[in-house]
């Protein structure tokens, strides 16, 4: 048996709509038995008792005669289960003895509780919630050690049922070890104080399941837990949809059924009306006639006498023939004979009118029959069905666990880093401007490449070798003052004039400074450089970051 204490609450009502009803709805499919302690209402209607018994705790603690000061409880609500093993298949009452010994071992057997068997799981579970106030005292149960009298009681229960937990009993044989032991070195410090000797050093403290990990490997551990619950989530609603379609195509199955069985009854009925046409027709027929005969024909008593004396028996009542007695009086009136005649006549629609709807009643219940037959059939197999995909789906999230999310963090972390570029080499990890606004390729000039001219020499300009600043150049004087020319053999003629214009400073073919310029200051083209940047910025550091958090030699020892 496993059983868990859950973190406490405020709030009755949501701890019982948890328990009570299916996770999300206000059906009980999955609940197979409720019971309770120490409440008088029904279930539904406990938490409301709970609550008041609460709100009036300090009222229950004066009339007990107790102090009402003190810390207040705020959480109120203890919500635990007890959990047996897979192959153990305790029965109801089992299950409830058990529920009782557990708030006996707690403490709490005069409290209010309500307890339900849940069988949603392929283990036995049973939810206890127990209101920790006290309903007489107003008293709140001290529960500072409930885990390890929990742990106690059901070591106790597993010695006795059954060990399937055999580490529970190495750490509840350890701590009383470390129980005695601390007895022990009290007793001796009270000896040595008694003596008036120097007291031994108390042993440290020696956790007994101490499983806390270490600040990285519980980043590591908690980071896994959340891509375990995202899994989980995104898979939940992946089964909701399959199980609102599931349900909507049940639904629709159901109602095409009973639209087959309504239109097979109308086609009964109007079958049975087509048949008793012929029937309705000769009655109207034979009633017109008589009334016909009635009104025109038994004008006189002798013809009156005539006609009862051969209908006596349909004019009668309870079908006995009419009597003299009772004849006299229709034949010395026509107009009760008339009457008469006419309440014969309703009799007699009324007779075949009940004929055909016992008829049709007889094939409808017939009908209805199988129908209830074949859709108790359908319902049947429509909700194994249901009970088959809820456990397929079951087997599905349990197929989701940490070594599972573990999986695909390192895989995720593989194709990130596959997928990260490498930073240049350099001081610069980033990219320049010059580097983010300048195009792969520069666009190809459509106007035809002038012949590059040569260079003027730099020391024949100083020297005076050029009388004449090269056009073009702005500022520049129209005649160069007199500088002394050296003696030479054989002056050298002028190179031809080159033109230092803006547009011919760069090489043929490639596009000028200007058009570069423009290009890296259009708004458009800094923006897709500075969103590049950023991504590749948080590439970088995400990389990093999953580095340190997560080091690629722990996974690769893990998988």
């Amino acid at each position: 048996m496993v059983p868990r204490i859950h973190r406490r609450g405020n709030s009755f009502k949501g701890a019982l709509g948890y328990v009570l009803h299916d996770p999300g709805k206000d059906t009980s499919e999955r609940v197979a038995w409720v019971m309770t302690q120490n409440i008088f209402s029904e279930p539904e209607q406990a938490w409301f008792e709970m609550f008041d018994t609460y709100r009036n705790r300090t009222a229950l603690k004066k009339n007990a005669g107790i102090d009402p000061r003190g810390r207040d409880n705020r959480t109120p609500v203890l919500h635990y289960t007890l959990a047996w093993h897979a192959t153990d298949r305790p029965d109801a009452e089992h299950m409830k003895a058990m529920a009782l010994d557990s708030l006996k071992a707690l403490g709490l057997s005069e409290h209010e509780a309500v307890i339900a068997c849940h069988s949603d799981k392929e283990h036995h579970h049973v939810h206890v919630v127990v209101n920790t106030v006290h309903p007489y005292t107003g008293k709140t149960a001290p529960l500072k050690f409930s885990k390890l009298e929990f742990s106690r009681w059901a070591e106790a229960y597993e010695r006795e049922h059954g060990i399937h937990c055999e580490e529970r009993i190495k750490n509840n044989e350890r701590r009383r070890e470390i129980a005695e032991r601390r007895k022990a070195e009290r007793e001796q410090a009270a000896f040595a104080l008694l003596t008036g000797k120097e007291p031994p050093e108390p042993s440290p403290f020696e956790p007994v399941n101490d499983n806390s990990p270490n600040r990285r490997r519980w980043f590591e551990r908690k980071e896994v837990v959340d891509k375990m619950k995202v899994l989980r989530t995104a898979l939940d609603l992946q089964h909701k949809e399959e199980r609102t379609t599931t349900w909507a195509r049940h639904v629709r199955g159901r109602e095409g059924m009973e639209a087959k069985t309504h239109a097979a009854m109308d086609d009964m009925r109007a079958q049975i009306k087509e048949e008793y046409k012929p029937q309705w027709r000769e009655l109207y027929r034979h009633q017109r006639r008589e009334q016909r005969h009635v009104r025109e024909v038994a004008t006189h008593p002798l013809e009156r006498a005539v006609f009862l004396f051969k209908n006596r028996t349909r004019l009668g009542d309870r079908g006995k023939p009419l009597g003299l007695r009772q004849m006299v009086p229709y034949i010395l009136s026509g107009k009760k004979l008339k009457s008469r005649v006419e309440q014969i006549h309703l009799r007699e629609r009324r007779a075949l009118a009940r004929d055909e709807k016992t008829r049709t009643k007889q094939y409808a219940d017939a009908m209805w029959g199988s129908h209830r037959a074949a859709f108790h059939a359908l319902r049947d197999r429509q909700a194994a069905e249901r009970a088959a995909e809820r456990a397929h789906q079951n087997l599905e999230r349990k197929d989701i666990t940490f070594a599972r999310a573990k999986s695909e963090l390192i895989r995720e972390a593989d194709e990130l880093a596959a997928n990260v570029p490498k930073a240049p080499k350099g001081p610069w990890r980033g990219l320049r401007f010059d580097q983010a606004a300048k195009p792969s390729t520069p666009p190809q000039s459509t106007t035809p490449a002038e012949p590059q001219r040569p260079r003027p020499d730099a020391a024949k300009i100083l020297t005076g070798g050029l009388q004449k600043a090269p056009p073009g150049i702005p500022g520049a004087p129209s005649k160069a003052p007199p500088v002394p020319q050296p003696k030479s053999p054989a002056p050298k003629s002028p190179p031809p004039p080159v033109s230092h214009s803006f547009e011919h400073a760069v090489k043929p073919g490639t596009p000028s400074a200007k058009e570069e310029f423009n290009k890296a200051a259009d708004p458009e083209v800094q923006k897709k450089a500075a969103e590049e940047k950023s991504r590749r910025e948080q590439m970088q550091k995400d990389l990093a970051k999953l580095r340190r958090r997560r080091p690629r030699d722990d996974f690769e020892r893990e998988r």
